[in-house]
């Protein structure tokens, strides 16, 4: 994006990034939001690992909770221990909470519902990401994403345009029967996560398309 900033829709947007707690990242400017992102689903080692990288963070605090492999997949005995995390006051050093929702057991839904529900009434914002339109790894990911796009408890969606985080380009591809059609309804703000600041324009343009209007985005890339 351009350095300046040149536009109150421009001003109003959310820039977030993906703050790995295990790789250094570095904020670019006029970020307003930073994601401890360590790619645990349990919520005792997320909050261990991204303890150490907390106070970098830059803008709102977020905490990332799952992630794209064994250690970030979601089950029903992870999600009740999330939620009495949540009631607990366990993430109140944190402005929301990401859930990176790519793996899992099916039959999760009404328990991500809980979840969302818990962080709202603890006044903690909720972001949903997922691996492009939806979830690779969750049996019944079609059914979960229509219920999130219509979820008033789910502050922002933010699909993932990329695969191995290294692209150059954005990747549109869909995932599990969800098309970017769909999120043209979404209740949730839509900031899809791209590998580059500088690809948003593209991303933008793209779902404009498909009838979906975007707030912002987050970087990838560190």
């Amino acid at each position: 994006m351009n350095s300046e900033i040149e536009t109150v829709e421009e001003m109003n947007l959310i820039k977030g990034y993906w703050d790995k707690t295990y790789s250094p990242s570095h904020p670019f400017n006029h970020a307003t939001l930073g994601i401890a992102f360590s790619g645990w689903a349990k919520p005792d080692q997320a909050l261990s690992d991204s303890a150490e990288i907390k106070n970098r963070l830059v803008g709102h605090k977020y905490i990332s909770l799952g992630g794209g492999n064994a250690n970030g997949s979601f089950t029903q005995e992870i999600l009740h221990s999330i939620i009495t995390h949540i009631k607990n006051g366990k993430f109140s050093d944190y402005k929301g909470i990401a859930f990176d929702i790519e793996e899992g057991e099916a039959n999760l839904i009404s328990d991500f519902e809980h979840a969302f529900t818990a962080a709202k009434n603890k006044n903690l914002k909720v972001l949903v990401t997922t691996s492009h339109s939806a979830p690779y790894g969750i049996p019944d990911a079609q059914a979960m994403m229509k219920t999130f796009i219509r979820n008033e408890n789910i502050n922002y969606l933010s699909p993932q345009l990329y695969t191995s985080g290294t692209e150059t380009e954005n990747d549109f591809a869909t995932s599990q029967g969800i098309s970017w059609e769909d999120y043209a309804h979404s209740k949730p703000a839509i900031i899809p996560s791209i590998v580059q600041a500088n690809m948003y324009h593209d991303a933008k343009n793209r779902f404009s398309r498909h009838g979906v209007n975007t707030r912002g985005f987050i970087q990838w890339a560190n």
